[in-house]
């Protein structure tokens, strides 16, 4: 059986819970990332021509929120403009980046905002913010995981 196989078996709690575990991996990589820069993240949007600051927390008060179920800071209202200048590429990641905004953004929408977002896409954005050869064994240790910890309480 393949990973997406066992993660599809899964009830909504549970899936719930791998879709959290693995944006939790992914904001490491966001962490990672924004840590490593030695100058503010900052962009210019072709629009108006605004210069725009991004919000290096914004994917973990996301992420927070999502696991609350309520959007707890403000975050609908503060990726409002950072998700428009990634689709106009005024704002640009390196794709595990890119990708790591992306799930957890999309894991606040479904969790924390009610929004119909397709269980596989929060899990392949998740995955794809880390080495593709590792993609499998991920999913598969999170499900275990998950799944071992909810049965065990």
């Amino acid at each position: 059986m393949t990973p997406s196989d066992l993660f599809f078996q899964l009830g909504a709690e549970h899936r719930r819970q791998v879709h959290l575990s693995l944006c939790e991996d992914a904001l490491s990589t966001w962490d990672d990332y924004v840590r490593g820069e030695p100058r503010e993240l900052r962009y210019r949007d072709s629009v108006v021509g605004m210069r725009h600051k991004v919000e290096v927390e914004l994917p973990a008060d996301a992420l927070r929120s999502a696991r609350a179920g309520v959007d707890l800071a403000g975050v609908r209202d503060r990726y409002l403009e950072p998700i428009c200048a990634m689709q106009d590429d005024d704002l640009v990641f390196p794709d595990p980046v890119e990708f790591a905004y992306y799930a957890i953004y999309n894991c606040f929408r479904k969790y924390a905002r009610g929004d119909d977002i397709e269980d596989w896409l929060i899990v392949n954005q998740a995955l794809s913010a880390h080495d593709i050869d590792e993609a499998a064994p991920r999913l598969t240790r999170t499900i275990d995981d998950v799944v071992r910890s909810r049965s065990g309480n």
